[in-house]
Order: C-alpha cells, then sequence, then structure tokens
C-alpha cells in the first residue's frame, strides 16, 4: 500500500522527521519517502509558480460541509451528493497528488490510474482518481498542519491529532497556518471542479463547525451518524488494514483503541455543543440507517432544510446511481463482550444523543 502521504513535500517531510522518532525497523521505509519526496520537488516548483496567481485569486463559495465521525456512512453519502453535478469535490487524484494537482491535471491521472486498485481494502467501496475524498488526504499530503499524520506516527497521539481537530482555535498561531492551508486545498479544488460549489466530506470537520461557520458564514451541514457499536468495530478494522503500511513508529494497538473511544467521545461532545451555533436552515441530522432505508426520503429531507435547489432535478440521477450499488454489502463484524462493554462505557451519551438502543456484553446491535 502507498504511503498516505507519498506527493508530501520534502520540506514539510524533515520537519516531521525531525520532530518525531522513526523506529529502527521502518528507517528505510522512511528514507524511501524522503528520496520520493525529493525527486517530485521540481513538480512542486513548477506547480507553485504557475499556477500560485490563479490560486491566490480563486473564491471558495460556500461549501456543503458533510460531517460524521469516521465508519459512519461519511462515504455513502458523499458519493450521493457527488452524483448532483452542481457540486464539485476534492477528488481522489486531488487528494493524492495535492502538491502537484494542477500541473499534473491530464497527464499525471493516465500515468498512474492503471496502478490504483478498484475498491478501498477497508470496505470494498467502488474508488477511481475521480472519486470524491476526504480533504485531510489533501491536507496530510501537502501541510504539517494535518492531524492524519498520526498515521504515519501514531505514538504522537491523541496530541498531534487534537492540535487540529478538537483544539483547533485554542492558539491563533496553530489556527492561522490550518486556515491558510485548508484553504489551499479548497481553491485548488474549486478549479478542478471549474467553479462549483464543493461538497467536502472530512471526519474530523465533525468537531470544526465554530471554526467552519466562521471561516463561511453562510455554508450547510449535514451530520451522519451511525449505531456507536458498529461504529468502533468498523474503525478498529480499518486501522488494523490501513496503519501497518502507514506508520514509520512501532505501537501499541491497545493503546490505539483507548485513543478511538476517546477521539469520538471528544469530537461528538464538541459536535453537540457546537451545532447550537447553527440554524435549521443550516443544518440536517440524519442517521446511516435511515439513509440506507429510505434513501431519497432523506436526500430529499436534506435538500428541502437546506435550500440545495428542485430535487425533483436530481431525482432520476440519485435513482440511477442507487441501482448501480443496489448489491453492496457491508462488512460483517462480531461484537465481542469487551467491545461491548467499552462502548457502553465510553460512549454512553451517543445513545441517548442519536437515538440508538443499549445492548448488554453477549447481545447484538440491530
Amino acid at each position: 500500500m502507498s504511503a498516505i502521504s507519498q506527493f508530501i513535500p520534502r520540506s514539510v517531510l524533515r520537519r516531521l522527521l525531525a520532530r518525531y522518532p522513526v523506529s529502527e525497523s521502518a528507517r528505510e521505509r522512511a528514507r524511501s519517502r524522503l528520496i520520493f519526496a525529493t525527486l517530485t520537488s521540481p513538480l512542486r516548483w513548477a506547480e507553485n509558480l504557475r499556477w500560485n496567481r490563479k490560486i491566490r485569486q480563486t473564491e471558495v463559495k460556500a461549501p456543503v460541509f458533510l460531517l460524521g465521525f469516521g465508519r459512519s456512512g461519511t462515504t455513502h453519502l458523499h458519493y450521493l451528493f457527488w452524483q448532483d453535478p452542481q457540486f464539485g469535490v476534492v477528488s481522489n487524484y486531488q487528494a493524492s497528488m495535492q502538491p502537484v494537482a494542477l500541473i499534473g491535471n491530464g497527464w499525471l491521472p493516465r500515468l498512474i490510474g492503471r496502478s490504483m486498485p478498484s475498491t478501498r481494502p477497508i470496505d470494498n467501496v467502488a474508488i477511481s482518481l475521480d472519486t470524491p475524498q476526504e480533504e485531510e488526504i489533501a491536507m496530510v499530503n501537502s501541510s504539517e498542519h494535518a492531524p492524519l499524520h498520526f498515521m504515519t506516527f501514531p505514538n504522537e497521539l491523541p496530541e498531534l491529532y487534537d492540535r487540529y481537530v478538537c483544539r483547533l482555535g485554542s492558539d491563533a498561531a496553530v489556527l492561522d497556518a490550518w486556515k491558510q492551508d485548508y484553504l489551499r486545498v479548497l481553491k485548488k479544488a474549486t478549479i478542478l471542479s471549474e467553479g462549483r460549489r464543493l461538497a467536502l466530506k472530512t471526519p474530523t470537520n465533525t468537531a470544526r463547525v465554530r471554526v467552519l461557520s466562521e471561516m463561511f458564514p453562510d455554508a450547510k451541514f449535514v451530520n451522519i451518524v451511525r449505531n456507536p457499536y458498529r461504529v468502533y468495530r468498523s474503525m478498529r478494522n480499518m486501522y488494523r488494514t490501513v496503519l501497518p503500511d502507514q506508520a514509520l513508529q512501532e505501537f501499541d494497538w491497545d493503546e490505539i483503541d483507548r485513543w478511538t473511544l476517546d477521539a469520538y467521545s471528544s469530537m461528538m461532545s464538541k459536535y453537540l455543543d457546537e451545532r447550537k451555533l447553527l440554524g435549521d436552515d443550516r443544518l440536517v441530522e440524519i442517521r446511516y440507517e435511515d439513509l440506507v432505508e429510505h434513501p431519497i426520503e432523506e436526500l430529499q429531507k436534506i435538500y428541502a432544510a437546506l435550500e440545495l435547489g428542485e430535487f425533483d432535478r436530481v431525482r432520476p440521477i440519485f435513482e440511477a446511481y442507487l441501482a448501480t450499488i443496489a448489491d453492496y454489502e457491508t462488512n460483517e463484524f462480531d461484537f465481542p463482550d469487551e467491545i461491548v462493554a467499552a462502548v457502553n462505557e465510553r460512549w454512553a451519551f451517543a445513545f441517548d444523543a442519536f437515538g440508538y438502543e443499549r445492548v448488554e456484553p453477549g447481545e447484538l446491535p440491530r
């Protein structure tokens, strides 16, 4: 599996490697990434020379932010919004190639497209260079101010992650640096999307409602939640699938599991506190299970509440897309007693907040 930050600028990578220790067993992997970053530096220089002025002049229209903790159905919702031609997205291509996405547009996708898998290894969702991707992948490929650098340096959790998520805004300098790099991602996405309004999905934005609403006073928000037991089980599976090929540090799985429990608690608690900043015309909350069971009705509710345009215009597009994924099956997991007990203890607030039924060890969640 390629590094999640394979196109990270050499200067950023060097700062991260100087700041965080690398395990002896991963030193060769770190050297390989540094060599690749060095070899691709001329492309980044050319991108900046050719496109910096255009990027500075580009206006980002008020986005639609799709919120939700990871593994809560955010990708499914994002793919649905992608079907509507009024919206642009951060594509998988841009996210992976953020520092060179404009100068490489056209020839670079042809070069790398054939080597890309057709589905995600964590859940078999179809992917291509054109499919939507979260902005955090673009950030981790271009900026040191990205929480997903914990995938490379997992022992720096939770401090590295929280600095740019739940504590973002507590330090003015950190906030300004993050804003600058995040806006650059959105401006490139706007250019690549030919000026369209962006539909953006990144789970960490769930704890950034205040910051994002201040940056974009006219932005709209959709928050999607899922049964907490299934969220935690799926997150554990995702990290066990992805982290071993990304990390440059040896780490303890028990620590990762504890942090996952902490991250959900802090992120969703902050969301529950900050959602009151948004009126009913700016925020819609849905459940993943309802979106799967009644997709057209849920989408119609979103479009009406957020005034996203005439729904009948896009209904046939959604129906056609939904027909293509009718046979998709989600991963099936077991639910050991210790997982049920951990969720009950640490995420008890979520059952009342989001309307899910609590079960006891030995019982299966619905």
